[in-house]
């Protein structure tokens, strides 16, 4: 037996009656409550989709993939339940509490077995005949849920562009998964879809600087990211409890407490962010390393601010593994990288796209960019003039 779900990116999507009952665990069901874009809603008023919905489109796409694998039935089962349970490792907001996750645990949001083992969903995986350790290995290896062209990132380009109204996460993903086959486990693209790859990749170039890693987005992101750390560091809050909260827990919490932590969620919700005091490619900086804490220590004395009041922000990105996707040409596999000139001068442009971002309370805007300015020995000059970078006037 099978049910239905109606999906505004995939259209029905047939859900087989296993997978309904690990959806239906509490571990799948707190995935309702956590948005898919962290604060990207503050920017585009559409972006209130959340990892559940994600979820269901990364087992879709991951269910027609595994249909090709020469795999026991078994296998293809587990490979779809790793598609369903690849994001119960998020804590709230997504990718905005994963550097806490981080610091404090010292786990990725795929180190999903902890939250797994224990619980009503290991027995359902168990009852079902599934590997909870199997299912693990496929979220963090090098498969269909998570390799170098995977599930995962074919449907949230295509979903993310959808909510958010940018239309630069579309690229041809029906044609891209007809067109994959496989030796083994090991997913191989033919050369008739190379265009179709290749637009993955410019699609995940766009959406990164336009959505994911829009100034607003960011710096709502590490005002959040800074105030849930205090609670951790005075001791308000328990790291592991951020694994079991959803969006809507720690917004609560957070306006709960008392000073900064209160203070930055208050802005949140009413939008008073932070300003830019500078904002350039990181291509512009007089210096290599960098450590955030202690540059927003020593540009705030300099600036003659609170500590407080100074966020350095210098995003990583995240690494494009499609670059190494295998395409078959006329026989012969090679790299996507290797094969398409498009795909490689993408790597070297992005990294342009990099930028640090220094922010502060709009009064102090002047003082905290010219101590940045100073502090990162950030050229004068540049040697390129570059869209959406913010520094005061020489």
């Amino acid at each position: 037996m099978a049910r239905t779900i109606q999906d505004p990116i995939h259209g029905s999507i047939s859900v087989d009656d296993w997978c309904i009952k690990i959806i239906d665990t509490p571990q799948m069901q707190r995935l309702r409550r956590i948005k898919q874009v962290g604060f990207a809603s503050l920017v585009y008023p559409g972006a209130n989709h959340t990892r559940f919905e994600h979820s269901l489109g990364v087992m879709h796409i991951a269910s027609v993939l595994a249909s090709k694998m020469q795999v026991s039935n078994e296998g293809r089962r587990e490979v779809i339940a790793a598609a369903l349970l690849h994001d119960i490792g998020h804590a709230p907001f997504s990718h905005s509490s994963e550097s806490i996750v981080k610091r404090y645990l010292k786990m990725e949001h795929e180190d999903v077995f902890p939250l797994i083992k224990g619980t009503e969903l290991e027995d359902v995986l168990e009852d079902e005949g599934l590997r909870p350790k199997k299912i693990c290995e496929y979220i963090k290896g090098a498969g269909i849920v998570s390799g170098d062209i995977d599930a995962d990132r074919m449907d949230y380009l295509v979903r993310d562009s959808y909510y958010t109204g940018v239309a630069y996460g579309v690229f041809d993903l029906k044609r891209l998964v007809d067109k994959i086959y496989f030796d083994r486990e090991k997913p191989v693209i033919d050369s008739s879809a190379l265009r179709a790859a290749e637009s993955l990749l410019l699609s995940r170039f766009m959406m990164y600087p336009t959505v994911y890693y829009h100034h607003v987005c960011r710096i709502a992101k590490k005002m959040y990211e800074k105030a849930v750390e205090r609670c951790i560091e005075e001791g308000n809050l328990e790291a592991k409890l951020l694994l079991r909260m959803d969006d809507h827990d720690i917004v609560a919490f957070l306006r709960d407490q008392e000073g900064f932590a209160r203070e930055m969620i208050e802005r949140i919700d009413s939008r008073r962010l932070f300003k830019r005091a500078i904002y350039v490619s990181c291509s512009r900086l007089g210096v290599e390393r960098i450590n955030t804490k202690r540059a927003e220590r020593e540009i705030a004395g300099m600036a003659g601010v609170d500590e407080d009041c100074v966020i350095v922000d210098i995003p990583e990105i995240e690494e494009a593994k499609e670059l190494k996707a295998i395409v078959d040409v006329e026989g012969q596999r090679v790299k996507l990288e290797e094969i398409s000139p498009l795909v490689r001068a993408l790597r070297e442009a992005e990294k342009d796209t990099m930028k640090l971002g220094v922010y502060t309370k709009k009064e102090y805007v002047d003082a905290v960019a010219r101590a940045a300015i100073h502090y990162f020995n950030i050229e004068r000059t540049p040697r390129q003039k570059r869209l959406d970078e913010v520094l005061p006037i020489w």
